[in-house]
């Protein structure tokens, strides 16, 4: 695998390994998705601690421990990489809100508030 701040590397790893699951989900092979998966799930982990690494300060304080708590997801126009987790201010509240963490391959590390998923 590839060096581990290499991000636009790890991104293009992740994307490769992404289409591979839904080549093993049409043909039903779960046990492969699984194998992927694990592969992704390290490199998910890479990207998120070059997001820890890059975050303001303020980011830091909110970021999970983890990536495995987050939803994952890549934008592959923008090379944007996503960590989705539900906004900590909202939980106490009615509606709950979305927070997403991105980083893109230049290492640019944003948040966007109130995060809407897209169909």
């Amino acid at each position: 695998m590839s060096e581990r701040n290499d991000l636009e590397e790890l991104f293009k790893e992740w994307n490769e390994l992404n289409q591979k699951v839904q080549g093993s989900f049409s043909k039903f092979d779960f046990s492969e998705v699984k194998e992927i998966r694990k592969k992704q799930k390290k490199i998910e982990d890479a990207i998120y601690e070059n997001l820890k690494q890059n975050a303001p300060k303020s980011y830091t304080n909110i970021l999970p421990s983890e990536a495995g708590q987050m939803e994952v997801g890549y934008d592959t126009e923008g090379k944007i990489f996503y960590y989705v987790m539900i906004d900590p201010k909202s939980e106490e509240k009615d509606s709950i809100k979305l927070l997403a963490f991105t980083i893109d391959i230049s290492k640019n590390v944003n948040m966007i508030e109130d995060f809407k998923i897209e169909d």
